[in-house]
């Protein structure tokens, strides 16, 4: 009876927070990779976006004579 109130009890409150703190920790680790995930899709995103603009103001710079994108085009298609 001493024994049980002394070491197996506290032992089993002790695996039971440990498992819990495991728990959250898993999840908090879950949560941060799809975080960084989603970061790097966005960024990936970004990018493909951007990219995308530049390519279609070079084009539209080469079509139009006398407009301002194609004073600058050259400068267009150095960024791109």
């Amino acid at each position: 009876m001493l024994v049980d109130i002394l070491i197996k009890n506290p032992d089993a409150n002790v695996k039971a927070l440990t498992k819990q703190m495991d728990l959250q920790s898993e999840l908090k680790r879950q949560h941060q990779a799809a975080f960084v995930y989603r970061l790097k899709r966005f960024a990936a995103s970004k990018v493909g976006l951007s990219s995308a603009f530049i390519a279609g103001v070079a084009v539209q710079s080469g079509k139009s004579e006398t407009s301002l994108i194609r004073k600058y085009g050259w400068l267009i298609r150095l960024i791109g």
